[in-house]
């Protein structure tokens, strides 16, 4: 019986099984003696994951989305701002 990647809870054989892109591990470099973080890379896969964690990772993704859609709108904007008093005060 197959189990959710991310909870753990076992889930039905005869369900349809989900799979989203998770994380599956991580790497980390350190150099010493300051045990300072230089690089960090971090390892995705497709795994089986439950109904509640799918929905879970999909409204993440979403959120995540519209943060950079909202982010690509406001930069336009200034854009836009910039080229308009450009115009209008004669740079």
């Amino acid at each position: 019986m197959p189990n959710c990647y991310v909870c753990g809870n076992s889930i039905d054989p005869k369900s349809r099984q989900l799979r989203r892109r998770v994380k599956t591990g991580e790497w980390i470099r350190k150099r010493y003696p300051k045990a300072s973080v230089s690089h960090v890379q971090s390892h995705y896969g497709m795994r089986v994951v439950c109904r509640w964690c799918a929905s879970r990772i999909d409204k993440r993704d979403l959120l995540y989305a519209r943060r950079n859609d909202l982010a690509v709108l406001v930069l336009l904007a200034f854009a836009v701002l910039l080229l308009v008093g450009k115009r209008l005060l004669g740079w």
